[in-house]
């Protein structure tokens, strides 16, 4: 919520006066005509589009994977969810591809790295900018009561972009391991019933639901597990692993979790077997390395992923554009 005022007290250094609406705002009525236009979701174009000075510059602002990417992927992994379990869950939250519109767009702030990138495919938007995301800071790291065997699930929605589907298979038929499930799930009741049995009866997993980072709740979590996973097949940058590192919990991540290999441990693939095998071989570090990659993925944070890098790069950003459109 602190990044958009940010975005605007920046745009503002920069000699604009700035309004901000809503995405899907199609209420209100503007009165200006603007020199810079900012949008996340072109597709919402008819409030600003009699608005647009000549020569006005339009940024794309992403925050996420490319839209044919994800709905591709999301649809593969419910497929392949539904072939597991004789199941005949939908794909959520599609979102609607990219029109016409975004051949007339100048440049392209982008919420992630080069992998997220190359989802887009060939994009007509040629000058590219990358905007670190930032993490919730938290004061302190107790690596004291550690358990190398416990790993957090911490995303929002769906589940089967998410990968909560795999963990769920993957955690219920090891019960050595512990998994504690933070998160939107039961928005979905679709999915919560079929994994019924691996989220509410298995002994080693604990649902939390939408969980407060600020809370006790979240404080017992970071001090007990050891892990952050996150097997998403789309992806801006993540902010749940971000924050869940910020908490001192190491990251390991699909390679579209928008992290590079010097920020995260990537999984090879997110098929069931190697997760499997890879959270086998992580609950067997040895505790003092696991409070070492504590403290480093806490220290990732402070100096890549604190809320100055976001606005650095932001900044950074403004300043690309200006130079071009000149």
């Amino acid at each position: 919520m602190w990044q958009v005022p940010e975005m605007a007290a920046i745009i503002g250094q920069f000699g604009y006066n700035v309004d901000v609406i809503n995405y899907d705002d199609t209420g209100t009525i503007l009165t200006r005509q603007y020199d810079l236009l900012i949008d996340i979701y072109p597709q919402n174009k008819s409030v600003y589009q009699h608005h647009l000075a000549d020569g006005c510059l339009k940024v794309l602002y992403s925050t996420g994977a490319g839209p044919e990417w994800q709905n591709r992927q999301q649809t593969l992994r419910v497929q392949s969810l539904n072939a597991r379990r004789a199941s005949s869950l939908l794909p959520k939250a599609l979102v609607p591809p990219f029109g016409s519109e975004i051949t007339d767009f100048d440049a392209m702030f982008l919420i992630g790295n080069e992998v997220t990138l190359s989802t887009y495919g060939e994009l007509p938007i040629r000058k590219i900018f990358f905007i670190t995301n930032s993490a919730w800071h938290f004061p302190d790291n107790d690596v004291s009561q550690k358990s190398p065997t416990t790993f957090l699930y911490l995303a929002t929605y769906p589940q089967t972009l998410k990968g909560l589907d795999l963990l769920l298979e993957v955690f219920s038929r090891n019960p050595a391991l512990s998994l504690v499930v933070a998160g939107q799930y039961e928005a979905e009741r679709d999915f919560c019933a079929i994994y019924e049995q691996e989220l509410y009866a298995s002994p080693n997993i604990l649902p939390v639901g939408v969980v407060d980072v600020t809370s006790k709740v979240f404080h017992k979590i970071r001090q007990i597990a050891s892990y952050i996973i996150l097997p998403s097949c789309s992806e801006g940058m993540s902010g749940s692993i971000l924050t869940g590192m910020s908490a001192g919990l190491i990251p390991i991540v699909s390679p579209y979790c928008g992290l590079d290999d010097n920020a995260a441990f990537h999984l090879r693939d997110c098929s069931i077997d190697c997760i499997a095998d890879t959270v086998s071989a992580f609950a067997r570090k040895p505790l003092g390395w696991i409070k070492a990659e504590s403290q480093r993925a806490v220290e990732t944070i402070r100096t890549r992923y604190a809320p100055q890098h976001f606005s650095q790069s932001f900044r950074a950003a403004m300043e690309g554009l200006l130079e071009v459109s000149q």
